[in-house]
């Protein structure tokens, strides 16, 4: 399969991403909503672990460690989204990781895309950073947190991407890396919500969720299975395309303001997308 292929193939998963991440920021009880999404997880796991192969011993590090750094990103995330709009936080979020991995990348493992590539990952983080910067004297606390989001997306993605090459078995990898993730949160959620878990499985919010989550599984384990094939980084940038297409959810669906920058943003992402092609 050609790397242009791949690319078009994460381009879509960017899609489901930013389905996902516009339900939780509209969602009432973001606890508990997250919580429905990771249950996908859990039924995942509970398919493919009896199936696919055991990771290999060399990838538990990486596995264990990345599953952390998903807990961290999940309430990063949720703490964003209650300080901040959509557009403002995702963008941020999302558009500081390509560049954090691509350094971390070349540091630990001494990998870097060409340098076209390299180019393409460089415009399509200014391009998704552009789309957040909208109301950053406004709103310091949910920039924060979206700076944190960003950290965390980084540390899972090179975690996750050492991980899954070490493995010897993506669905394996992933359906491991899903049990460790989700079942800690979930149990959280229960704990923390639980005067509120019995009418919210009740409700069509939880159901949609759910549904929401295995979109969002399949959309990981095709990163990782890209991981196997391209450089972390070259993943890492095409997938945070998702942040524009937030962006334009946020400006158009929920009104938030900023439009001229998604618009701005868009150009960015698209040229850098361009350039990754080429690279």
């Amino acid at each position: 399969m050609s790397d242009t292929t791949i690319i078009a193939i994460l381009l879509l998963t960017a899609v489901m991403h930013a389905t996902w991440n516009a339900a939780l920021k509209t969602g009432e009880d973001r606890v508990l909503d997250m919580a429905a999404m990771r249950v996908s997880g859990i039924v995942f796991a509970a398919v493919f672990i009896p199936l696919a192969p055991m990771p290999a011993p060399a990838a538990w590090p990486f596995l264990i460690t990345s599953g952390v750094a998903h807990m961290f990103y999940y309430a990063c995330l949720i703490s964003s989204y209650q300080r901040g709009d959509l557009s403002q936080v995702y963008p941020i979020a999302r558009g500081s990781a390509p560049l954090l991995v691509a350094l971390a990348a070349y540091l630990t493992i001494n990998e870097a895309p060409t340098p076209i590539g390299l180019a393409g990952v460089i415009v399509i983080s200014i391009g998704i950073i552009v789309a957040g910067t909208g109301a950053f004297r406004e709103n310091l606390h949910a920039i924060g947190f979206a700076l944190l989001t960003g950290l965390s997306i980084a540390s899972y993605s090179l975690l996750g991407g050492i991980g899954v090459r070490e493995s010897g078995t993506v669905l394996g990898y992933a359906a491991w890396l899903e049990l460790l993730s989700c079942a800690p949160f979930i149990a959280f959620a229960l704990v923390r919500r639980r005067e509120f878990v019995v009418p919210y499985i009740q409700s069509k919010v939880a159901r949609r969720n759910l549904i929401l989550g295995f979109g969002s599984v399949f959309s990981y384990v095709i990163v990782l299975w890209a991981m196997t094939l391209l450089p972390l980084a070259t993943v890492t940038a095409t997938r945070e395309t998702s942040a524009i297409f937030a962006a334009l959810a946020g400006t158009i669906l929920m009104k938030e303001p900023f439009a001229g920058r998604r618009i701005i943003a868009a150009a960015f992402v698209t040229i850098g997308i361009a350039l990754l092609v080429l690279g």
